[in-house]
């Protein structure tokens, strides 16, 4: 279950959440997911986390937090514990609302103004970015 699943589960439908809200939120998903993802892995090849920490040269403590969320995993651990199970990381960045939850799953570019100081920042809301893996961009680009 996601954490977006759990979240609609104890709030009534059209619920604001701030930014920060749906920041986090999107961050625990990427967590739970990405550790997810190598725990079934290591089920499917039938390797336990005391293998998993004796590969990685760590202890069986290091890899049970990373795993449960505990201690945060870099892109470099990440790829370190795929090539112990004899797999490499994909990482797809979605061109579309599907992955960012509220009002800022929007995509166009949009200018805001931070009401307590006056600062003005930019948002990215992903309809502004290329989308590198698909050929038909790039197919677009030689021509």
């Amino acid at each position: 279950m996601t954490t977006k699943q759990v979240r609609d589960m104890f709030f009534a439908p059209g619920t604001h959440f701030s930014r920060a809200e749906d920041r986090a939120l999107a961050r625990e998903d990427l967590i739970y997911n990405v550790t997810e993802d190598v725990l079934v892995l290591m089920e499917r090849l039938d390797v336990s986390k005391k293998e998993l920490a004796r590969r990685l040269g760590r202890s069986k403590s290091y890899v049970t937090q990373l795993l449960g969320g505990a201690r945060n995993m870099t892109l470099g651990t990440l790829s370190d514990i795929c090539f112990a199970l004899g797999t490499a990381p994909r990482i797809t960045i979605l061109d579309d609302d599907s992955g960012i939850p509220g009002e800022y799953g929007e995509a166009h570019w949009e200018e805001e103004q931070e009401e307590a100081s006056g600062i003005r920042y930019e948002v990215l809301n992903r309809r502004n970015v290329i989308d590198r893996q698909d050929l038909s961009h790039w197919v677009n680009e030689a021509a």
